[in-house]
């Protein structure tokens, strides 16, 4: 009965060293995608940690790509091209979220890390 008492302790020890591993693990990297298209003109939206873009892809319209992201908790200011803008993070940081939108006066869609 006592062999069986230091089994269960130990399991019991192992579950928990094992389950603060994987709490303590660090986040994994990903990406996402939105759709920012308004009419005939067709916009995607992309970001990672390291790295985020809005592009046109097709269509006529006049509108911009437009961009901006957080970095340690501060936004940065709306960027835009005619095609494609991009942003970078600075080396040892990451993007938290990216802003994607397909004109100045549109309604813009984010992305969450």
């Amino acid at each position: 009965m006592r062999n069986m008492t230091k089994i269960k302790a130990a399991a019991v020890m192992t579950a928990a060293v094992a389950g603060l591993a994987v709490a303590t693990a660090p986040a994994q990297a990903h990406a996402g995608v939105v759709d920012v298209s308004r009419g005939s003109c067709k916009y995607y939206g992309y970001s990672d940690h390291g790295y985020a873009e809005t592009e046109k892809t097709s269509g006529g319209c006049s509108g911009h790509a437009w961009l901006r992201v957080r970095i340690n908790g501060v936004i940065g200011s709306w960027q835009h091209d005619p095609e494609r803008e991009w942003i970078y993070a600075p080396s040892g940081m990451s993007i938290q979220v990216s802003d994607h939108k397909s004109c100045a006066d549109c309604s813009y869609k984010n992305i969450w890390h």
